[in-house]
Formats: C-alpha cells, sequence, structure tokens
C-alpha cells in the first residue's frame, strides 16, 4: 500500500505564514526533525504570492500538491512573505481557497528589531542599497519594493486581521521569537499539539539556530552597490539560485564591513513607533495573548 501523498502529493496540513526575520528557517528546522512532520523543500515554495509575472501561482495547485510527496501524518511548508498584506495581496484570500482546512503559525519578533534585520537582508542579497530611511519610506503599494515589504510585514495587527478573514482563530497560532529562543521546549510543544502530533523533547536539531545575523557577512558601500547593480539582477534572473548565492558570498568575502546596527532618523523613528504600537495593540487584540517581547 502507496502512504497517503507519496506518489502525486497532497496539500499541506500547515503553513508557517510568518514573519520574515522572526525566526520561521529555524522553526521549520524543527519541525522537519519530528519523524511525523514533513516540511517541504525548499523551505518556501511561495506558491500563494503574487509577483510581477503571477510568480509560482501560474503552475498551478497540481504543482503545489508535488512539493509535499510524503506519507508522513503532517505536511507543512513555511513561507513568511504569505504575511505581507497589501504588499502582497493575494496570499491569504488564495490560501483560504486552496487549503481552507489548513493551520497557520505566524511568528511574530519586536518590530524595530525584525526591520532592521530585513534591511540588513536586503542589503545583503543586492536588494536595496540605499540608507535606512529610504528604505522604510518606500509607498506601500501592491508589488511595492523591499522596504514597502518589510514595513508590511511589522503590520502584525493588520496581517492577522486579514488572515482573520479567510481563517478562523483556532486555526492561527501566534508565537514570540523570544519564547522560540529562550524557552525552546515549552514553545515547540505548544507548537506540537497545536499540529496534533506527539510533543518531543531531546532532540539535538532543537539546539540549531538558523540564520543568526551574527554568522552574516554585510557588503561595504561598494558591494552594496555592486549587488544592486542591473549586471547583477540579470545574473540572479538568469542563473540558479545555488550558483548566484556562491557568487554572491565572493562578492561579499571581497567587498564586506563589519556588522553594524542601522539608525532611523528621530522623526522617522518617532513616526513608525507610534504605528508598531498601533499594530502591537491590535494584534494583542485579535490574538488575546500578552506577548510582552513586543514592546509596550
Amino acid at each position: 500500500m502507496i502512504p497517503r501523498g507519496s506518489r502525486l502529493g497532497r496539500l499541506p496540513d500547515f503553513v508557517i505564514v510568518g514573519a520574515p526575520k522572526a525566526g520561521t528557517t529555524s522553526l521549520a528546522h524543527y519541525l522537519g526533525s519530528h519523524p511525523d512532520i514533513f516540511m517541504a523543500t525548499p523551505k518556501e515554495p511561495d506558491f500563494f504570492n503574487d509577483w510581477r509575472d503571477n510568480g509560482r501561482w501560474v503552475r498551478g495547485v497540481s504543482w503545489y500538491r508535488w512539493q509535499f510527496r510524503t506519507g508522513k501524518r503532517v505536511a507543512g511548508e513555511a513561507t513568511p512573505l504569505y504575511a505581507a498584506w497589501p504588499v502582497r495581496p493575494s496570499a491569504a484570500e488564495r490560501m483560504g481557497r486552496v487549503i481552507p482546512g489548513a493551520r497557520l503559525i505566524y511568528v511574530v519578533r519586536e518590530p524595530f528589531a525584525r526591520l532592521s534585520s530585513h534591511y540588513l537582508m536586503a542589503q545583503r542579497q543586492g536588494r536595496f542599497a540605499g540608507t535606512f530611511d529610504e528604505f522604510v519610506t518606500s509607498p506601500v503599494v501592491p508589488h511595492g519594493d523591499e522596504g514597502a515589504l518589510a514595513v508590511a510585514c511589522c503590520h502584525y495587527g493588520t496581517q492577522l486581521r486579514h488572515l482573520l478573514r479567510f481563517f478562523p482563530r483556532e486555526r492561527i497560532l501566534v508565537l514570540e521569537l523570544t519564547e522560540l529562543a529562550a524557552r525552546r521546549a515549552e514553545a515547540l510543544a505548544t507548537v506540537f499539539r497545536f499540529l496534533g502530533v506527539t510533543p518531543l523533547v531531546d532532540v539535538p536539531a532543537f539546539e540549531d539556530v538558523r540564520n543568526r545575523a551574527e554568522d552574516a557577512v554585510h557588503p561595504n558601500a561598494a558591494g552594496r552597490r555592486l549587488l544592486a547593480s542591473l549586471p547583477a539582477r540579470m545574473l540572479q534572473t538568469a542563473l540558479p539560485r545555488p550558483v548566484f548565492r556562491r557568487l554572491r558570498r565572493r562578492v561579499m568575502a571581497r567587498y564586506h564591513e563589519p556588522p553594524h546596527e542601522p539608525r532611523l532618523s528621530p522623526a522617522i523613528e518617532a513616526a513608525l513607533a507610534i504605528s508598531f504600537r498601533n499594530e502591537v495593540a491590535e494584534l494583542r487584540l485579535l490574538s488575546g495573548l500578552a506577548l510582552p517581547s513586543l514592546g509596550p
């Protein structure tokens, strides 16, 4: 007997929908270490998002099912940009149509720390070469640039409210990054129970931390200009992702600088602080959780 989904694929039972730079890579790794859980490879199928060329959505649901060829009890994926409305406007509605019974996991982090980490990632990957102020003042429009996307991903209340249009509250788990970092065993037990599998303890993989900021190599000004140049963007489009990543690492090995904490101008930081406080307040109201790590 062929196990369910092992040959033709299946639809996922759960999705980690966000937020970027909030521990989703580590969480996907931990969940994939459970014997009853299958995680898609690569980690981010990014099927439901709506890019300028309509992305992978045009490949159809059969392509998406093919990412989950497993006989394990539970299957899932992690695409943290699913919670980036309205810059990525289609994901929640499409998930509601294709996987209406799925459970969603939403990991959140103190907004300014998440925003700073997103900015540094955009610079490392050649997607933005300007200042932090320029990054966060990009207009928020569908398919907007990296800065608009980064700010939208910090609007936690807006994201949860939008997800709740398509999924009931009991099928959405909100988790703080600090819980996953400081009380990992308890946090993972909560996630495992949410997914309907037996909680595990003392698994060696649970000691790993993926995508640590202190391990990243940051490009200097010349490296940022080079990575954001038109030839680099053309290579990124033309080359397989692993090949381009190796090329990018070689560039940053030559054009790099010590890690630094980006700073916003006081006026912009103050305006964002008001917005983020309102978003966190709405997230607390909708989730019913205290979420102390997100600030006052």
